[in-house]
């Protein structure tokens, strides 16, 4: 049941991608969620122009972190998907 309502309204791959940007990197996000990497990078700064992350260059990479808005979000829609 849970699996078809985040079905209707979200995109599962966005949302997961978004759930995880914790793990910093874009490709460890893209190994954690098992999506193309340039379809995570595009959704990556997608959410860096809604202001709900940002990016530092760390090297030759990009880290992303949640911004205040960013948290707020995450932690309403952990309860709504999250078991």
């Amino acid at each position: 049941m849970e699996e078809d309502i985040i079905n209707l309204f979200f995109n599962k791959k966005t949302l997961e991608i978004f759930l995880n940007i914790n793990e910093g990197y874009a490709a460890k996000i893209r190994n954690k969620v098992g999506c193309m990497y340039s379809y995570t990078t595009m959704r990556l700064e997608q959410f860096e122009k809604a202001g709900l992350a940002k990016s530092r260059r760390d090297g030759r990479t990009n880290r992303y972190t949640l911004t205040e808005k960013g948290r707020k979000l995450k932690k309403e829609l952990e309860k709504l998907v999250v078991k």
